[in-house]
């Protein structure tokens, strides 16, 4: 998210490859990004890095909170359009992951959607698909749901509710868990301080509050005891 949505706003070609270099450098095989992330301009530079390394990547990518979906405007089709666009992107023949992108409960109780996914991956549109959930019932709810691969999931310090009510309903069904916000956004970084400013486009600035995202809302204070 960070190369190339609010994030990373004028972050420069040159400067999204060094960062994916040295990601692969480091060992890491395994990108993560989504149609939304600068409205497609995170598929499309990882599309062409891609183009320049002999480093075999897997790429997840996200279907579900772009304007042509999100909150109401779920169909068959609109998946599809936006599948194709995504392997356009990325410039690959199927895509390696796709995952619904925190979509509304709803559609995730009504079930139909796993239905579209399991034709696109019965056609070889995608090789496996996903879901990043916001809650442990909706990941819950997508469990139930065959040929699911994996979970998305904010899991951190401060977010450990999935331990005894999520990760091992995972495990006894082979569902894979990809971890979500395990710094909390920085927060357990350690570079950050009470002085610290965030740009003004910066959700954690104008999120502070928790109003603008369902998954940043404020932090419970956490009592630790000593030991």
């Amino acid at each position: 998210m960070a190369i190339r949505s609010r994030l990373g706003e004028g972050l420069s070609q040159e400067a999204g490859f060094e960062i994916l270099n040295e990601a692969v450098k480091s060992g890491i095989t395994f990108f993560d990004t989504a149609d939304v992330y600068g409205n497609g301009k995170s598929e499309t530079l990882i599309g062409e890095f891609l183009k320049t390394t002999q480093t075999p990547i897997r790429v997840a990518t996200k279907f579900g909170r772009a304007d042509n979906a999100y909150p109401n405007k779920y169909t068959k089709a609109i998946l599809r359009q936006s599948v194709e666009a995504s392997i356009a992107r990325l410039g690959v023949e199927s895509l390696d992951l796709l995952q619904l992108h925190c979509i509304p409960i709803q559609y995730l109780k009504d079930g139909d959607v796993f239905d579209w996914l399991r034709e696109l991956k019965a056609e070889g549109l995608i090789k496996h698909f996903g879901a990043s959930v916001e809650t442990v019932e909706e990941g819950l709810i997508c469990l139930k749901q065959e040929g699911l691969l994996s979970l998305q999931v904010i899991f951190n310090i401060f977010r450990q509710k999935l331990v005894t009510d999520l990760l091992p309903q995972a495990q006894v069904k082979g569902v894979g868990i990809i971890v979500r916000l395990p710094l909390a956004s920085g927060l357990l970084s350690g570079k950050f301080t009470k002085d610290t400013v965030f740009p003004e486009n910066d959700h954690r600035n104008y999120n502070k509050n928790g109003e603008a995202l369902t998954w940043a809302k404020p932090l419970q204070v956490c009592h630790f005891k000593k030991v």
